[in-house]
């Protein structure tokens, strides 16, 4: 019963995040380039915007709620149902940017669709399992990919090419990811403290204050990627790296059950590989607007900044000069 709230409890929360996704790009186009001018006037131009600030609050709340779902559930079931808030963001994107469905779309939102049922045939007759972890396996893997979201972030900020956006995504996912490990992590140690020593030295876990600061560097990271690439593409980056992550820490190092027979252990695994495979396959999706000019971004899909096409501007300048000679 106990899992079946919290995978309610993601679905709802994946649908609040994606939908803010969707938000904060549309608002994002409208917005100062984060780094293009000073960091002050940036704040307040982004404070001053209340659709964007709409957006940050439905996925605050969203990310309290998939908090939630992570302290009733495993990570291993948790984070892939995250990853199916990519089929709302594909939706919003072809349905309110004005995007045409292809072949590939239909694709990825059908894989997660048909992951999220074999991931919830997979849960009847799980046990839950008391929460334990190798601490020695748990930080090694920790840091390991708080170096890889470095060196990724590096490499985003000084490569001026296409991928720019796409690297600091997969920082931004990769630290996101780590995030829900040290929720996890934050639950059972604030929970410790709170009923051993009261709720005055639970204040003092180190866990409480990583939990605020990553969020704040991943939205910054997130911010900017999404404005400097494209929604459609980043977003399912992001989701991806950040459900991979937990993936890996939860089996490995804090001995999440998976389903003893090996008919359901196999439909688990699948699981994993259609919903996460469905957002690469969305994360491939080439948009229209990409296609005939590559270094424009999503504006040029949503019909806002839109340049003229140079045949057309040709055309009218012909046609003016005939008006002229005509005169």
């Amino acid at each position: 019963m106990v899992l079946v709230l919290a995978v309610i409890l993601a679905v709802i929360a994946t649908t609040m995040i994606n939908y803010s996704g969707y938000m904060q790009k549309r608002e994002l186009d409208k917005l100062p380039l984060i780094g293009s001018q000073k960091a002050l006037e940036t704040v307040k131009a982004f404070i001053s915007c209340r659709p964007w600030l709409e957006a940050q609050g439905l996925e605050f709340a969203g990310t309290f709620i998939k908090a939630i779902a992570v302290g009733l559930a495993p990570l291993s079931v948790v984070q892939p149902i995250n990853t199916a808030g990519i089929a709302v963001l594909a939706v919003l994107a072809i349905t309110k940017l004005g995007e045409r469905p292809t072949l590939s779309d239909w694709l990825g939102i059908g894989t997660i669709v048909v992951g999220l049922v074999m991931l919830g045939r997979s849960l009847i007759g799980v046990s839950a399992k008391a929460f334990s972890y190798n601490p020695f396996v748990l930080w090694f893997f920790v840091i390991f990919f708080f170096v890889v979201a470095g060196i990724s972030l590096h490499r985003g900020f000084t490569n001026k090419g296409d991928q720019a956006p796409n690297l600091i995504a997969v920082a931004s996912g990769v630290l996101i990811g780590l995030t829900a490990v040290i929720i996890k992590l934050g639950w059972n140690d604030f929970g410790s403290r709170f009923w051993e020593h009261g709720f005055r030295h639970a204040l003092l876990s180190p866990y409480l204050y990583l939990i605020i600061l990553l969020p704040i560097v991943t939205l910054v990271l997130d911010q900017t990627a999404m404005q400097r690439g494209k929604a459609i593409i980043v977003v399912p980056i992001t989701t991806g790296m950040s459900n991979l992550i937990p993936i890996i820490i939860g089996i490995l190092a804090m001995h999440e059950p998976m389903p003893s027979s090996a008919g359901m252990f196999l439909l688990r695994l699948a699981s994993f590989v259609f919903i996460i495979g469905g957002s690469v396959i969305l994360s491939l999706r080439k948009e229209e607007g990409a296609e005939k000019n590559p270094g424009g971004s999503l504006r040029a899909g949503t019909g806002r900044g839109k340049r003229r096409a140079p045949s057309l501007a040709r055309a009218g300048g012909a046609k003016r000069g005939e008006e002229r000679s005509l005169h």
